[in-house]
């Protein structure tokens, strides 16, 4: 369980989050759907601790375990893929095996001995899923991995993050409905600086759909 009550967040003047309220549960994906600036990742910063709360609480389990997956990786760049992964490997008391790591994501062989700094931004992303797999958190923060990324891409991430879903918690933020609905049925719009909790039923209101759209600044291509 992750908790978070009455959350506000302000820089000088500006409010950016302004009451956010919402408990999320294990083993389930949510999307966190917001316009340019709305606060997702600054939400995020506040759920990992990477900076502090004005007012609020943010509640979960004992010791804690977090991953947050930054929009820009922070990934080592001067070493392979591959002994990234045998590093983190090395570090965990059940020691996997790296090759095992690099099957479940489905991570092409050929590029696991290759530099990281050479990696694309989705092979990065996809190396990031690994580190999951490997370091095991109960919360994963995912900010934009999805938007404006190629199919194949997409479909393997949303698979993979389906596979590991159990007993963890995984926030993926994104400025893109489609990738929300792809990701969950449910969406968590951040507006305002607050949460709007909307199911897929009320999304298919033609009048929902197009305020939400409105907020991201999209058009709508589908028909209704």
């Amino acid at each position: 369980m992750l908790k978070l009550s009455h959350i506000k967040k302000s820089y000088k003047k500006n409010e950016v989050l302004t009451d956010i309220s919402f408990t999320f549960e294990e083993g389930q994906i949510y999307p966190i759907l917001g316009g340019p600036g709305a606060g997702r990742t600054t939400l995020f910063e506040c759920i990992c601790g990477d900076i502090s709360v004005d007012d609020g609480s943010i509640v979960t389990i004992d010791k804690c375990k977090y991953f947050y997956a930054a929009k820009q990786s922070v990934l080592p760049v001067y070493i392979t893929g591959y002994e990234f992964i045998s590093m983190l490997c090395d570090m965990e008391r059940d020691d996997p095996e790296p090759e095992d790591i690099f099957d479940r994501i489905g991570f092409s062989v050929a590029k696991r001995d290759e530099l990281i700094a050479d990696y694309t931004f989705e092979e990065k992303k996809l190396l990031q899923l690994a580190c999951i797999l490997v370091i095991r958190p109960y919360v994963v923060l995912f900010d934009e991995p999805l938007d404006y990324c190629s199919e194949e891409y997409i479909n393997k991430f949303i698979e993979v993050i389906n596979t590991i879903k159990e007993g963890r918690i995984i926030l993926i933020s994104t400025g893109l409905l489609e990738i929300s609905k792809r990701i969950s049925e449910d969406t968590l719009v951040l507006n305002n600086g607050e949460f709007n909790h909307i199911d897929k039923k009320t999304m298919e209101i033609p009048e929902i759909r197009k305020a939400v759209l409105d907020i991201l600044g999209e058009t709508d291509n589908e028909i209704i």
